[in-house]
């Protein structure tokens, strides 16, 4: 996909969204903490019942790996993107769980040119994430560093 935005691209309050095409499967939950996160609330829906989460629900790792997914088919795909910078204000709102699809809404907050290297800065978002039907699951700012269009 070609690189059609820049640093120059990106303005505060400038907002980018995205859905997912299907609802999150408890086939896809169980899969992922088989691999990296194997607590009982994500691989076992009958102990997930009778834990003190009382749901069977995905990770705060698959959590946000839907949300960079959707962060990339939202923006990231087509910026001219050099590398991630941090996260900030991580906050696990609610458990998403079999059934729930996400959309994802990034609003620019503020840029900043690289301090050693002018050619690049820095976009910092505000990331929220929600299901279609309204319930705030994930927020939290992530700072990427793009490129410029002139240095």
């Amino acid at each position: 996909m070609e690189k059609a935005l820049f640093w120059e691209d990106f303005t505060p309050g400038r907002t980018w969204t995205a859905t997912q095409p299907a609802a999150i499967t408890e086939g896809q939950i169980i899969a992922f903490a088989t691999e990296y996160d194997p607590l009982d609330m994500h691989i076992d829906p009958d102990l997930a019942h009778s834990s003190p989460l009382g749901v069977h629900c995905a990770s705060a790792v698959q959590t946000f790996g839907f949300a960079q997914r959707l962060m990339c088919d939202a923006l990231f795909l087509q910026t001219s993107l050099v590398a991630g910078g941090k996260i900030d204000a991580f906050r696990l709102i609610a458990p998403v769980v079999p059934g729930d699809k996400l959309k994802l809404s990034a609003q620019v907050l503020r840029l900043l040119i690289h301090t050693r290297n002018p050619n690049r800065g820095w976009v910092v978002f505000d990331v929220e994430v929600a299901t279609t039907t309204g319930k705030a699951v994930l927020a939290y700012e992530i700072t990427v560093l793009i490129l410029r269009r002139s240095g």
